[in-house]
């Protein structure tokens, strides 16, 4: 049966998964430490969901894969559009396996829509996947989603739902069943390689953080506090009926793309590049919406007036959210402006936007990219310093596809302050209360787990004595390869972990090639998930 099962707990974090161990509360998590190895798993910068998951299947960063976040700006637009599994432009480690002729399960991947079909196995699709019908290519689950399965949940989020005890509940049960086609598709379809993915963690955490006990103490009447330790022991016995089922034999890996930690703020940047000079509006559009309106009569003279205001900057700045919009940009004027989740800005450059006029390689760009870096680190809110760091494409980033990628990533606040893709004209303010209910979000640090007869008892200490850093989601297909006898591709970025077995692993490498064949579609998302993800802030 299974040679390697890969667990995917969305979200779960390193403190809080010791803590929990440590109270008693998971014991399958805690039986495959005990026999192996734990630590934590370093994400992709920043860690974003669709980017750290693409950078662990394909073992590369995301300047080879090209998945930077959850929309994307293309080429000579200022626009953005969903990203799909189509914008990966890298095979998945299932490619390389097939060729070896061992098949491989892949349920749950997040950006695995539209799902592929595989040689040697199955892909059952995730998140923005509409509906059950386009969730895998394959016959036999097909028919099983048609039929036993018909009540199987792709996706649950708390913003679908007003009673929140509700939501949780469709949380624990969607988690059920997807353990519950895990071991029925052993029968149906098993394979070498089984992977799934449970992302309960990540939807409970982004909802209830802030109440938590073990952040904020207990509170006899915060009625959402324990939901997250719930979440955990759920999903520890989500693992242990695969395991039961599994049995010893397999190599186990449990991995999450990121942790968690508390959410304070939105961050509107693009109010703070205005307010600068980077950012400019075309008065005549700022005004129009106002003028239009039908409950406004101002008069010749009086329109005359209000659309010589729009011209000032202070006014400019007053204005209600509802008029300031992309269409209403002086793009020609524009040096910088935010787009996308946890604060990434764009230089107007030549060649990568309609209206860019900078030249990436002159003088001119480097001297502004700069002072908007100074502008950017000045950024307070009341006394309260918010940006840590800001990173530069080309520093975090290598390969064909870094031109893709914002000029400045920024992390703010350890990530507890972010921006909200989609939303970056929604407030006049440059802080707000986040613009959906949520109260956690990502933190760098996610989890790494990997027991079997031939891995060694380690712990963290090891990994830094071994390597000088965490573990990175990168090094763990190439590792996965090196234990399946696989020739692991040299352009792979991540590092084959062989301090983490008992005996060499005798990794091949070998030139094969990284990248897909040409897409024959274009990315498309279909208008209910649009829908769906402007509500969350991922689409504008």
């Amino acid at each position: 049966m299974e040679k390697v099962i890969i667990f995917g707990l969305d979200g779960a974090d390193p403190v809080l998964l010791t803590r929990f161990i440590h109270e008693g509360h998971l014991p399958n998590l805690a039986g495959l430490i005990n026999s192996g190895h734990f630590s934590p798993l370093c994400s992709t910068n920043p860690p974003l969901t669709p980017q750290a998951w693409t950078s662990f299947v394909c073992g590369v960063n995301p300047g080879k894969h090209g998945v930077f976040d959850f929309g994307e700006v293309p080429a000579h637009s200022y626009e953005s559009r969903l990203n799909s599994s189509i914008d990966r432009k890298t095979k998945g480690y299932w490619d390389y396996l097939s060729d070896l002729g061992l098949s491989c399960g892949v349920i749950n991947l997040p950006l695995s829509h539209p799902a592929e079909w595989l040689e040697r196995g199955y892909m059952i699709g995730g998140m923005h996947t509409p509906n059950l019908s386009e969730l895998s290519p394959h016959p036999v689950i097909h028919e099983l989603l048609k039929g036993e399965f018909s009540d199987y949940v792709i996706d649950v989020m708390s913003y679908w739902y007003k009673d929140m005890r509700e939501f949780v509940g469709r949380v624990h049960a969607m988690e059920t069943r997807r353990t519950d086609l895990v071991l029925r598709l052993r029968q149906e379809l098993p394979v070498d390689v089984l992977f799934v993915t449970w992302v309960g963690i990540d939807r409970i955490c982004h909802a209830f953080m802030d109440q938590q006990e073990f952040l904020v103490g207990a509170h006899s009447d915060w009625r959402y506090q324990g939901l997250v330790l719930d979440i955990y022991r759920h999903l520890d016995l989500q693992v242990g009926r695969v395991m039961e089922a599994c049995g010893s034999t397999p190599m186990y890996m449990v991995i999450s793309d990121h942790g968690f930690g508390d959410l304070k703020k939105d961050v509107y940047l693009n109010n703070y590049l205005q307010e600068l000079g980077w950012l400019k509006f075309k008065p005549e559009e700022l005004s129009r919406s106002v003028l239009t309106h039908p409950n406004w009569n101002y008069g010749p003279f009086l329109s005359m007036f209000m659309k010589g205001m729009m011209h000032l900057p202070w006014v400019q700045r007053r204005l209600a959210w509802q008029q300031k919009h992309s269409v209403a940009v002086n793009w020609g004027k524009t040096v910088a402006f935010s787009t996308g989740l946890f604060g990434n800005v764009f230089l107007n450059r030549k060649g990568r936007f309609p209206e860019g006029f900078l030249d990436k390689d002159s003088d001119e760009y480097e001297t502004l990219r700069r002072s908007i870096m100074d502008d950017l680190y000045l950024l307070r809110d009341q006394d309260q310093k918010i940006v840590d760091e800001i990173y530069l494409a080309e520093d975090i980033y290598a390969g064909p596809f870094v031109e893709k990628a914002p000029d400045l990533i920024l992390k703010m606040c350890d990530y507890s302050y972010i921006t909200r893709g989609g939303f970056e004209f929604h407030s006049n303010q440059i802080f707000d209360t986040p613009a959906i209910n949520h109260s956690g979000n990502h933190r760098m640090l996610g989890i790494l787990i990997l027991s079997g007869s031939m891995v060694r008892k380690s712990d963290q200490t090891d990994v830094k004595n071994c390597l000088g850093r965490e573990v990175n989601l990168t090094d763990l297909i190439p590792t996965m390869m090196a234990y399946l006898k696989s020739p692991i591709p040299t352009e792979m970025d991540g590092m084959v972990l062989e301090f983490l077995f008992k005996e060499s692993l005798a990794a091949r490498f070998s030139a094969l090639d990284i990248y897909r064949g040409q897409s024959s579609g274009e990315s498309v998302v279909c208008e209910e998930v649009r829908q769906r993800l402007d509500a969350l802030g991922y689409l504008s």
